[in-house]
């Protein structure tokens, strides 16, 4: 059975060489243990087969782990505990952090989460939060209420979440939940990768996660 690099990066932290909290490896680490839960909560949920979601884990660990690559590659990855709250991404991504000089032009966390959300929970309110089927959808409602006040619909209420562990601060609304993971595999790659070549120029990584957002987006809950 293939390890996944969730597994690999918290082994790593076991030892003496530990990341910080909030490292981007830390980051990619709850990432890829994201993406292995939320497959299994597939299964439980009949929305995958096991052997569909042992290759979709496996597929998000590769992925995953050419992140970390290209991260961890010399004149690639980028990460300044002193920029900001996140570390990145490079402010000057066109100047090679080695030499000094333009480059040769060949041409998730807690805010992520928000992102996602906000973007998710407007298109819904911009639907009414209607069905396909033209019904209104209290389950979308009472998650995006209970969010924020911006989603809400005078004189209707909602409750809010007081959940604290990492994976739990996801949402319950199973599609919201794969929006917010591949939102945060989106901003790591343009915060920590985006001075590699493919993502600075092309926007490969990034564009990649927001593909795979409306691939199974379609595929599990259409």
């Amino acid at each position: 059975m293939k390890v996944s690099i969730a597994t690999l990066a918290l082994v790593a932290q076991a030892d003496d060489r530990k990341v910080p909290p909030r490292h981007p490896l830390q980051r990619i680490a709850k990432l890829g243990v994201f993406m292995d839960n939320f497959a299994t909560e597939m299964v439980v949920l009949g929305k995958m087969k096991q052997g569909q979601a042992d290759r979709f884990a496996s597929r998000m660990d590769s992925f995953l782990g050419n992140m970390q690559a290209a991260f961890e590659r010399p004149n690639c990855g980028h990460y300044d505990a002193d920029q900001g709250k996140h570390g990145g991404p490079d402010e000057n991504a066109d100047i090679n952090f080695n030499t000094g000089k333009p480059r040769n032009r060949r041409d998730i966390d807690e805010e992520d989460l928000h992102e996602a959300t906000h973007e998710w929970c407007a298109a819904e309110l911009a639907d009414a939060y209607e069905n396909a089927d033209g019904d209104f959808n209290t389950g979308n409602y009472a998650e995006c209420c209970g969010f924020s006040d911006d989603y809400c619909i005078e004189g209707v209420q909602a409750p809010r979440s007081g959940k604290k562990s990492a994976y739990d601060r996801l949402s319950d609304n199973k599609e919201l939940k794969w929006k917010q993971i591949t939102t945060g595999v989106r901003k790591w790659a343009q915060r920590y990768i985006n001075n590699c070549h493919g993502q600075r120029k092309n926007k490969t990584a990034s564009k990649r996660a927001n593909r795979l957002y409306k691939t199974w987006d379609e595929r599990l809950f259409k």
